[in-house]
């Protein structure tokens, strides 16, 4: 399974971080040509277009720099027509299809803290598919066949945000000359930080990468996430004072006054351990992980000590334990449940390890009856699909 810290190899996480993070991009010449392509090859890309109904514009697009292609050309057969004619072909979303890039999404997210998303190129010789521009998100270009030139600037505007939806406008393309220049080549990676100007060219045969995009959280999304959490006080949800002849003073006082409590929150741990529970639990690339028949609700879940549950594969999950009311709060996406009387023993091993069995579970927590007790919380977990049964057996 890759992970930032193999991606980034032979550089150093640490000073990568230091260095490199939102800051300055960087090549990182692979020590092997092949170690991208167990995550993606030529005959995936195939089989997506062979087997996988994809729809243009969302998950399947076309460019080329300097053309628009008239029409919405739906069927394999337009797409490769336009292929023919050099235009690259982009496969989005490739977390959400494929098992070994949804690993790589889900690395890269726990070690940044971030979204993630995952996009296959495909380029054709000599041909360049957009002009320079720059990403509202962190970027590493991954080579997994062929050769490309990347030429990559210094930024104009510092951390632009979502400039597809004109939150960020453009501010000129840079006056400087690049600050890199150079050939990817199979196992290479490119790290162009968020802002920062980019353009690329084929080499002399057809080309394939991933981009890894990461798409940060700012301040101005904890702002947004902390007006919705406030909604719930009568002082927020207030209207304004009215503006009689112009006269502003009382409107004036009034935004002092909610200025003075927002910074009487600021020593509210609560709130802070609130919005870190956020951060940490909704920020998977893919919806929760499906197992059937065990997750339907209409089989149950087997008594036997053999039985093996694990750990959702994708999606992280946060709990927090209340000593005052004995109650383990156990949040996952937006979704919250609350557990009353659990043993902390058990609760804490069916989330700290990555499988375990029901007899395993039963010594976790001795004065619980496995059947009465055990059986019907772990049957709750994976029917939220927080735990997930290992090889279900027949009904």
């Amino acid at each position: 399974m890759f992970d930032l810290e193999s991606l980034l190899d032979p550089m150093p996480l640490d000073q990568f971080l230091r260095e490199n993070w939102t800051n300055r991009g960087v090549v990182l010449r692979g020590q092997d040509r092949d170690r991208f392509r167990p995550l993606f090859s030529w005959d995936q890309l195939n089989h997506l277009l062979n087997f996988h109904r994809l729809r243009f514009g969302e998950e399947i697009r076309l460019a080329a720099i300097g053309r628009k292609i008239s029409g919405e050309p739906e069927t394999p057969e337009e797409w490769i027509k336009h292929c023919q004619d050099g235009y690259t072909l982009i496969i989005n979303q490739l977390q959400a299809r494929l098992p070994a890039i949804a690993e790589l999404a889900t690395g890269i997210e726990r070690a940044t803290g971030h979204r993630s998303q995952v996009n296959m190129y495909c380029s054709w010789p000599e041909q360049q598919g957009f002009d320079q521009h720059h990403d509202d998100h962190e970027v590493f270009i991954l080579q997994i066949e062929g050769t490309k030139r990347w030429v990559v600037s210094e930024e104009t505007y510092k951390y632009p945000l979502d400039k597809y939806n004109n939150v960020s406008a453009d501010t000129g393309e840079p006056k400087g000359p690049p600050y890199i220049e150079t050939e990817l080549r199979p196992g290479d990676v490119l790290y162009i930080p968020r802002g920062h100007w980019h353009y690329a060219v084929a080499g002399d045969e057809p080309s394939l990468h991933l981009t890894l995009g990461v798409t940060c959280r700012t301040g101005v999304y904890w702002l947004k996430w902390l007006a919705d959490e406030l909604m719930d006080e009568e002082e927020w949800r207030r209207n304004l004072p009215p503006v009689v002849g112009g006269d502003t003073a009382q409107l004036a006082d009034h935004i002092r006054g909610l200025m003075g409590r927002l910074a009487a929150r600021a020593d509210d741990e609560q709130l802070v351990k609130a919005y870190l529970a956020h951060h940490l639990t909704t920020q998977d690339s893919r919806h929760r992980e499906i197992s059937l028949p065990s997750q339907s609700g209409f089989h149950p879940l087997s008594t036997n000590g053999d039985t093996r549950l694990r750990q959702a594969q994708f999606n992280p999950v946060k709990v927090d334990y209340d000593a005052e009311a004995e109650q383990h709060h156990i949040q996952f996406g937006a979704r919250k449940i609350t557990l009353d009387g659990a043993p902390a023993e058990l609760i804490d091993n069916l989330f700290r390890r990555t499988s375990f069995t029901l007899a395993e579970a039963a010594d976790w927590a001795p004065e619980f009856d496995l059947a009465e007790d055990i059986a019907p919380l772990l049957r709750l977990l994976v029917e939220e699909g927080i735990l997930l049964e290992e090889n279900p057996p027949p009904a």
